[in-house]
């Protein structure tokens, strides 16, 4: 499948890139940019420009969940390999020493907005919208998405598209400095493109410009010391602890501004590689790909008797007089929704001797959860895979384990089984039962 193709008229190169094959993992694709490397500089002397444009061609296919789900801890050498050499390729096109401009449309997501953000100029359509949304898949961006989104917007204005994965309007990725112009439409746009070329517009990156200074402040202002201050705190708050990759792409974004930029780019790489070998992001990159009807009939009954259940923990731990803070705090601490209202229901005996810890609180509601989910599936009316999304996303089962049957590989089958032993006989499935 041909990705790239190019086509000349006078002293400008237009490339179209096939938006969704764009992956630093791809040997293919790196041979292909490679390719169109070679030829650029080669003709850099005859040249005034390159325009680089993208399309999502639905028959495209994304092969880089593939990459993801593949990668192993003993594999990690490889990837960073990999990733050297891919940002090799993109530093390269930033120091090509002619203007290369990047003209945007639509969804600009992922690799596809890293490529965008090594080209000296972008110009986009007012209705484009930018994401990078590998954290949501437990991952780091990768491949320089971190390093120049970082330069060009500064540290607070990159952290909703960092660590939370949020869209961008154009019009707000142009306020954050991701963009140099909005057009209203494409002749809009080939009017810019000309002008930034006729121009003879700088062919080089803010960050490779000596005295280059971060927006928004350098990492030693004292708004930006503040805003570290805190930072941390509320990621954890947000996440639980339970997910990896933001804490990462924190770090990776602050020691990135420590160092020079071809060193961030090694950072960058280094907490990719430990987020993507993670089993958290094993577990959601795996959600993110069951295709399941969330209306059907059998997956609105798991949801219904997972909230019944859950229902049903909390008043039991409740009758124990177990302190509402505690009980909060362990819920928290499991990554559940917050502990439902109880106090229409009755009181249910429990098999548990001592009052409960916070461990054994959060423990019991994500037993009792997950033997839910698998009695609905021994009876035949779910399997594994769309138990744990409807688990997921129409009760919220923490999405870090992979959901509510998954739960089980994802704390380790004799884990799991010694220590619904120890929580007691309603954690416990009967014999011949098996998850």
């Amino acid at each position: 499948m041909i990705m790239i193709t190019t086509h000349q008229n006078g002293g400008a190169i237009t490339v179209m890139l096939a938006a969704r094959a764009i992956n630093p993992l791809s040997r293919l694709f790196q041979r292909e940019l490679a390719a169109l490397i070679d030829k650029l500089e080669a003709k850099r002397g005859e040249l005034h420009g390159v325009i680089v444009g993208f399309h999502a061609d639905a028959g495209d296919s994304d092969h880089e969940v593939e990459h993801l789900m593949s990668l192993t801890t003993a594999q990690a050498g490889d990837c960073m390999q990999m990733l050297g050499a891919y940002n090799a390729l993109l530093r390269r096109l930033e120091c090509l020493g002619i203007p290369v401009i990047a003209t945007l449309g639509g969804a600009v997501s992922g690799h596809a907005l890293g490529l965008a953000l090594a080209c000296h100029h972008r110009i986009s359509l007012v209705d484009a919208t930018f994401s990078l949304p590998q954290v949501h898949l437990g991952v780091a961006p990768v491949a320089g998405e971190i390093a120049r989104s970082v330069r060009l917007a500064g540290l607070q204005a990159a952290m909703p598209l960092l660590l939370e994965g949020a869209t961008l309007t154009a019009d707000q990725a142009l306020r954050a400095g991701l963009l140099h112009a909005v057009a209203d439409n494409e002749e809009e746009v080939a009017e810019l493109v000309h002008g930034t070329m006729a121009a003879d517009a700088p062919a080089v990156q803010p960050w490779d410009v000596k005295g280059f200074r971060l927006p928004g402040g350098a990492l030693t202002s004292a708004p930006v010391q503040t805003l570290l201050q805190v930072a941390p705190a509320l990621l954890r708050e947000r996440t639980g602890g339970h997910a990896p990759a933001p804490e990462a792409i924190l770090c990776a974004m602050v020691e990135g501004l420590q160092v020079d930029f071809d060193s961030a780019l090694l950072i960058e790489s280094r907490y990719f590689c430990q987020t993507a070998i993670s089993p958290v992001a094993r577990n959601l990159i795996r959600l993110s790909q069951i295709r399941a009807d969330l209306s059907s009939r059998a997956a609105l009954d798991l949801a219904a008797a997972l909230r019944q259940r859950y229902a049903g923990e909390v008043q039991a731990l409740r009758a124990q007089a177990v302190p509402e803070a505690l009980l909060r705090n362990a819920v928290r601490a499991a990554g559940l929704p917050p502990p439902p209202d109880t106090d229409a229901l009755p009181a249910q005996a429990d098999d548990a001797a001592v009052a409960p810890d916070l461990a054994d609180i959060r423990d019991r509601l994500l037993y009792a959860l997950s033997t839910t989910a698998q009695d609905q599936v021994g009876s035949g009316a779910l399997g594994n895979d769309e138990a744990d999304l409807v688990s997921v996303r129409l009760f919220g089962f923490p999405a870090h384990t992979g959901g509510a049957v998954h739960f089980v590989q994802h704390v380790g089958q004799p884990h799991y089984a010694n220590r619904a032993a120890e929580l007691g006989t309603r954690h416990t499935r009967p014999a011949g039962n098996g998850a």
